[in-house]
């Protein structure tokens, strides 16, 4: 039976989430501060409230400013330090002032968010002496308590026998291909394909720590042949069923001193040319190629003070997301003096990775380790998300949300890792394929690292039940439905951990409420993961959908009016409350800097919705009474 929160007419929940991390360091938080943020939401008639709790340690996600700082550096506006030293612990402040004023108070902890995100170059100065790991694009930092220590729990990649004796070998060519019939796709607009007689200029720039770049002056020798070619994404899988005519360019005739590990060709064209950096870019010895990274993500200053300084002479780690550059003078400049973030968004935002970018960041080398991924086949770390499980209950939380989408392990080539060691163990034992020896299939590697998921979840499930709360679990359309794919929404989407739960349906049986974390973009569809919401409305457990305040502007009566229409959905979650104009922009309901209070556009539009959807008129009724208007599917905007 569904617990007793107040409903729409349509019998449909409604609660608001704070991601705690970005509020407090966007803004100076203390006591007081949490507690009107708290009164306003309960102002709106809100029952229950979701918390995105701070990871332990802190870890760097979503934008490399968003991390724990030293107060008062200058040029950097980060309340991250202040406001931890006014609160103690942040998570128990929210959990404390939530329930005061009697509402419910879920933490959504997110077991895959161990940082390392992003890198500074190598031997960078820091702001602070956070712990930080060598890795291709420079050293890893931004880690989490776990991950700061013990960084070889992290997930690793399929072992290479060949890869010192390649990575000793010297680069004698850089070949890049561009598609020039029409990509349908394509990130930049869907354009058609460029001809074949667009000239094209190439500029080489090197760099031993991907700090700093300096031009390669000595002359180049560039082919050029077009031809039908294979276009694979960055995993290996066709793109097109045919062949696609592409202009390759090989250059040749430069060579470089040891240390130079680091490489940017920047393309000068009158017109856009598309490729797939992470597959059509890179690095090749007189044998073939060699292993290399490309990314198209130019590092962008988000500090003044440091950005007017040489690169050398910087503080780094409070850089700004990175950008792709299309102006061929923009992409100098910035490279020159920041160089680029390799796998940011993995393959990219959207689709196999199509782009349209002038400047290619190319570096020796593949990343080993999915950045900041904690591997849940060591009980190690399992039993370090249990403590965490533990905690929660300890301060008060009424329910635990189980997250997986997080910032940590954003890779383009995902079918390549999930090779330690309890996993190989395990592929073994449940298919019989050694896959070291023999090609593994990548969904069942996914199914196997969702396997040890599911022993944390059984554990946490019963911690939280024998303590009289709530467990909820985040799932998707891809459990139910997998495909490998880094299309949003889908497994290998750069924001999952690249883990398939194939038994969903014994999630559903230990949880209590399933969260649903599909993007919509405005346009409800509700035959996504039908199968999960109609196998949980079959149990009586609430199934919430996220209704995307900034990243969907979902905020309107035409998306609540399609959910509201759901029958086999009980819930509606507003991603997320902060709301700020400035520095990491999000679009909500209560102002992330400056003087709290509600954003007044957003809480109009919020309360219309609310009264023309009768939220809060049936409060007080049973949870059956909910799931009878359900199944009655009454619509009412």
């Amino acid at each position: 039976m569904l617990s007793r929160l107040k409903t729409t007419r349509g019998g449909k929940a409604v609660a608001p989430v704070v991601d705690i991390f970005p509020q407090i360091t966007m803004g100076h938080h203390d006591d007081a501060r949490i507690a009107e943020e708290m009164r306003l939401l309960k102002s709106l008639g809100f029952e229950r409230v979701y918390f995105v709790l701070c990871n332990p340690g802190y870890p760097m996600f979503s934008n490399p400013v968003l991390a724990l700082h030293p107060p008062d550096l200058p040029g950097l506006e980060n309340h991250s330090f202040r406001s931890i030293a006014s609160l103690g612990d942040p998570n128990f402040a929210y959990v404390h002032h939530c329930r005061r004023l009697g509402m419910e108070a879920y933490a959504i902890l997110k077991p895959y968010e161990g940082g390392g995100g992003v890198t500074v170059p190598h031997g960078a100065q820091l702001s602070w002496n956070t712990p930080r790991v060598p890795d291709v694009g420079g050293d890893r930092v931004g880690f989490d308590n776990l991950l700061g220590r013990r960084p070889e729990l992290r997930v690793k990649r399929k072992p290479d026998p060949d890869y010192e004796r390649l990575m000793a070998q010297p680069v004698e060519k850089i070949i890049a291909q561009f598609c020039v019939e029409d990509i349908p796709d394509a990130e930049s607009a869907k354009t058609p394909g460029e001809s074949v007689s667009v000239q094209v200029k190439f500029h080489l720039f090197i760099s031993a720590d991907n700090g700093a770049y300096s031009r390669y002056e000595k002359p180049l020798s560039v082919s050029e042949t077009v031809a039908p070619e294979r276009v694979i994404d960055p995993n290996g899988f066709p793109i097109f069923v045919e062949r696609k005519q592409c202009r390759s360019f090989v250059l040749t005739g430069f060579s470089f001193s040891p240390d130079v590990r680091y490489f940017a060709l920047v393309v000068e064209c009158g017109s856009k040319l598309h490729t797939i950096p992470q597959s059509m870019v890179g690095l090749h010895s007189a044998e073939g190629p060699l292993p290399s990274t490309v990314s198209t993500h130019i590092r962008h200053g988000g500090n003044p003070v440091q950005a007017a300084r040489p690169p050398g002479e910087r503080i780094w780690g409070m850089e700004q997301h990175p950008r792709v550059e299309e102006s061929f003078a923009a992409a100098i400049a910035g490279l020159s003096e920041w160089g680029f973030e390799h796998e940011w968004h993995g393959a990219g935002f959207w689709g196999p990775g199509w782009s349209s970018s002038c400047a290619f960041g190319i570096a020796r080398g593949k990343l080993q380790w999915m950045k900041g991924t904690p591997c849940e086949a060591y009980p190690e770390v399992r039993e370090y998300w249990l403590d965490w499980v533990r905690k929660c209950i300890d301060m008060g939380f009424d329910g635990v949300d189980l997250r997986l989408q997080n910032h940590s392990g954003m890779v383009s080539d995902y079918v390549n890792y999930g090779y330690n060691e309890p996993i190989i163990e395990a592929y073994q034992t449940k298919y019989g394929v050694d896959i070291l020896r023999d090609e593994a299939d990548p969904l069942k590697v996914m199914a196997v690292r969702g396997d040890f998921f599911t022993r944390f979840v059984e554990q946490a499930s019963v911690l939280l039940h024998q303590a009289g709360r709530k467990l909820q679990i985040h799932l998707r359309n891809c459990h139910e439905k997998p495909r490998l794919s880094t299309e949003f929404n889908e497994l290998g989407f750069w924001a999952m951990p690249k883990i398939w739960l194939e038994q969903w349906r014994h999630l559903v049986d230990l949880a209590d409420e399933i969260t649903l974390k599909d993007y919509h973009f405005n346009r409800y569809d509700p035959t996504v993961a039908i199968d999960i919401k109609r196998y949980a409305r079959s149990q009586g457990k609430r199934v919430w959908v996220h209704c995307y305040l900034s990243q969907g502007r979902e905020l309107n009566a035409q998306f609540f009016n399609r959910v509201e229409s759901d029958e086999n959905v009980n819930g509606i979650l507003l991603y997320e409350v902060s709301h700020a104009e400035r520095g990491d922009v999000n679009f909500g309901l209560i102002e992330q800097c400056g003087p709290v209070g509600f954003h007044q556009p957003n809480e109009r539009i919020l309360r219309t919705i609310m009264k023309q959807c009768g939220f809060g008129e049936l409060a007080g009724k049973a949870g059956a009474r909910e799931i009878e208007i359900q199944r009655k599917g009454v619509s009412v905007l």
